[in-house]
């Protein structure tokens, strides 16, 4: 009868032993997660920081699709490009717009097709005004001031 009180106060006091070790174990891994997420939150708000600036410009499609423009924009097909076109008469990388100064200025990546300002094809970059008709490919785009609409996603569709 002995044996088994001490049988039992022997399941008992390992049971309490794990159920304390189990109890830090627990509180270290939510300090874990918690470090881990703070730490995520963190990296993101930095990106965000140093994400391009809006230049207060935006390039319309024909069909009234918007662009807004940042300090540097590439135009083209490729999964990387800033505004991507889907036409098979526009390069990965066809043309690029970015920031001098206070105005933006247009620039042919050598494009197969060439990039074209007001109807004129370009040879080195150009500055951009208001109005100003530009064509990729088959794709016109009209270049406006625009709103500014907000950081983060470099895709504005209208």
């Amino acid at each position: 009868m002995c044996d088994l009180w001490y049988n039992i106060l022997e399941v008992v006091l390992v049971f309490e032993l794990l159920s304390r070790v189990s109890k830090y174990i627990f509180i270290a891994l939510i300090y874990y997660f918690l470090f881990n997420f703070l730490k995520i939150m963190m990296a993101d708000l930095r990106r965000e920081k140093n994400y391009p600036k809006e230049t207060g410009f935006i390039l319309v499609e024909e069909n009234g699709k918007k662009h807004m423009l940042f300090d540097i924009n590439t135009i083209g097909r490729a999964d990387d490009a800033d505004i991507i076109i889907d036409d098979p008469f526009i390069s990965s990388k066809h043309a690029l717009i970015a920031k001098r100064g206070s105005k933006l200025v247009i620039q042919d990546l050598n494009s197969t097709n060439g990039t074209f300002l007001n109807g004129k094809k370009i040879k080195k970059p150009v500055r951009l005004k208001e109005n100003d008709e530009i064509r990729l490919g088959t794709k016109k785009f009209t270049f406006l001031r625009g709103e500014t609409i907000g950081t983060g996603d470099r895709s504005y569709l209208q």
